[in-house]
């Protein structure tokens, strides 16, 4: 599954790496919609509304944006599967919180430690240059 982020938010990329050392299997490919992969990848989205929030590729190809992704995006990670379940039942409150955390995000990016930043880069491109994805999923 592709992980698509806003790669100049220092919030986004923490976030996305956290999700990484969850993922243990290695079933998340990041890539940050600044990318000329993920621009292609998000064309279907008008542009200016790409960056407005995360999205999730499945492997089928579908696109879910912003907490519409979470609980597709959980049900890969060991033991999300109950939280995905979750989120999916209660997507009302999932969207409005979402909302609220997308909003936030300027200001939790400028107060996070920059090595936080700097470790965040540095997992998401480790795992970009050693994640081989499937040909299907291309």
């Amino acid at each position: 599954m592709k992980v698509l982020y806003d790669g100049a938010c220092g919030f986004c990329k923490v976030c996305v790496a956290l999700l990484l050392r969850w993922d243990r299997s290695r079933r998340l490919y990041p890539l940050a919609i600044q990318d000329p992969e993920g621009q292609r990848l998000l064309a279907p989205i008008p542009e200016p509304e790409r960056l407005r929030s995360a999205h999730v590729i499945t492997a089928g190809g579908e696109i879910l944006s912003g907490a519409e992704g979470a609980p597709a995006l959980l049900r890969q990670l060991p033991a999300g599967r109950p939280l995905a379940a979750l989120l999916a039942i209660a997507m009302p409150l999932t969207k409005l919180t979402y909302r609220l955390v997308t909003a936030a995000r300027p200001a939790i990016g400028s107060i996070l430690p920059a090595a936080w930043c700097r470790w965040a880069t540095g997992l998401i491109a480790e795992r970009r240059r050693g994640t081989r994805l499937p040909t299907a999923m291309l």
